[in-house]
């Protein structure tokens, strides 16, 4: 017989949309009478959350020779199987696409198994690579947002330099990096360590290897002054160039087409790979809502459900949160995606339940940002400092995020596994 419960539907395995669905299981085991009449149920594409803050490090990784094993051995660790999350927390997953999503019928139209109806929804799809519209960049450039994208500029780099060797091409090789946010800034300070590894590897001279990360603003990170000041330094002494205050406006036959900031002066700059970390947008897949704002994201009141629709909830980069109490936009990041994650879980058994909901009251815990190998920064407000100790504190946060998923003991090996993988481009 079908089943009579209600479905409470989770579009999206990534850190909101499986922090829901581990959050919202526990509470539903703690209620016997509520899990009787509902429901959990997990959409998502592929059978793997991708643990995202790692991702630069997979895009890095040395191997002394490429094979099937070494790529699953740097897949193995940064993913996670929603199925085993699925089989321990006690909610049902779907591997599926999601194609539309109807809000007055409530049903969701899966590529594979049709439809799915839902009594509450979280959106939870997180967002896609934006390339404004900049002319020839999206067709020759890398982006560097999910795994498929980290073992893609892994293997072409790679590919490059073997390349250059076998046809004894001694020309420069130039490497730029489009963003000088923190996915930009952390992946070219590990790249320098990929790149000399790769020179010795194929006897190309490492100073025919050059290496710039290119942004609009006169601040990396955007986070102050001295982490800005921190960054550059670190940039300069593993030998990249910074260069702020710089528009890319095209790319045409090999060449960046950049642009200064003040004085609207165009240039050229020979390019051989293109590593695009420039920003993101709304999901395409959020055009099935007719009332979107003007960013194409779904807004959400200070208990993160929908202001224009009932019963469904949003979380991460899909949705515009603002801070109760100073109205400035939370920023996307993972640590707030799982704060997200944890309230509309609450709230959604508050619901069912009716209890009083919870507002979303975001803590900033800081921001830990890689600097290449061992050295890392943490910045919280004024509090801003470099070296080994932040280094150790994302080691030991490393470790409290799969042993949400996994026993500590596993947690702790995968860690130390994963560290033997990306310490010999150090």
């Amino acid at each position: 017989m079908p089943s009579t419960k209600k479905n409470i539907v989770i579009i999206g395995g990534g850190l909101c949309g499986l922090k829901v669905a581990t959050e919202l299981s526990k509470k539903l085991k703690q209620t016997p009478e509520t899990s009787k009449h509902y429901r959990l149920v997990v959409v998502n594409d592929t059978n793997v959350h991708v643990y995202h803050s790692d991702l630069y490090e997979i895009a890095s990784a040395y191997n002394e020779k490429i094979t099937q094993a070494c790529l699953t051995a740097l897949e193995d660790s940064v993913c996670i199987k929603i199925t085993d999350v699925a089989k321990k927390s006690g909610f049902t997953f779907y591997r599926d696409r999601v194609t539309t999503i109807d809000t007055e019928t409530k049903k969701i139209t899966l590529k594979k198994r049709e439809t799915l109806d839902y009594e509450y929804l979280v959106v939870a799809v997180g967002s896609v690579t934006n390339y404004y519209n900049i002319p020839g960049i999206e067709d020759h450039s890398f982006p560097l947002k999910e795994l498929t994208d980290a073992l893609t500029i892994n293997c072409h780099l790679d590919q490059l330099f073997q390349e250059r060797a076998e046809k004894k091409n001694d020309e420069k090789v130039c490497i730029a990096i489009g963003g000088g946010g923190a996915t930009g800034i952390e992946f070219s300070c590990e790249l320098i360590g990929f790149l000399n590894k790769l020179s010795k590897k194929y006897s190309f001279s490492r100073k025919d290897v050059d290496l710039s990360i290119i942004d609009g603003g006169y601040e990396f990170l955007k986070l102050g002054k001295k982490p800005n000041q921190i960054v550059k330094k670190r940039l300069k002494k593993l030998g990249i160039k910074p260069m702020q205050g710089t528009y890319i406006k095209g790319y045409e036959n090999g060449n960046l087409i950049l642009e200064d900031k003040k004085t609207k002066k165009t240039s050229t700059q020979k390019n051989d790979v293109l590593i695009w970390t420039g920003g993101i947008k709304a999901n395409p897949l959020l055009q099935s809502f007719s009332k979107l704002n003007k960013y194409g994201e779904l807004d959400v009141n200070e208990m993160l459900e929908c202001t224009a629709y009932p019963n469904i909830f949003a979380g991460g980069d899909n949705a515009t949160i603002t801070h109760p109490k100073t109205g400035e936009f939370i920023p996307k990041t993972g640590q707030f995606a799982a704060q997200e994650g944890k309230i509309i879980a609450y709230n959604i058994w508050a619901d069912i339940n009716k209890q009083y909901k919870k507002q979303f009251k975001p803590l900033l815990k800081g921001y830990l940002v890689p600097l290449g190998g061992k050295r890392y920064m943490f910045i919280r407000g004024n509090i801003v400092f470099s070296g080994i100790i932040p280094f150790l504190m994302k080691k030991v946060l490393d470790i409290m995020y799969f042993n949400w998923y996994m026993p500590l003991t596993t947690a702790v090996t995968r860690i130390f596994t994963k560290e033997k993988i990306f310490v010999q481009n150090d």
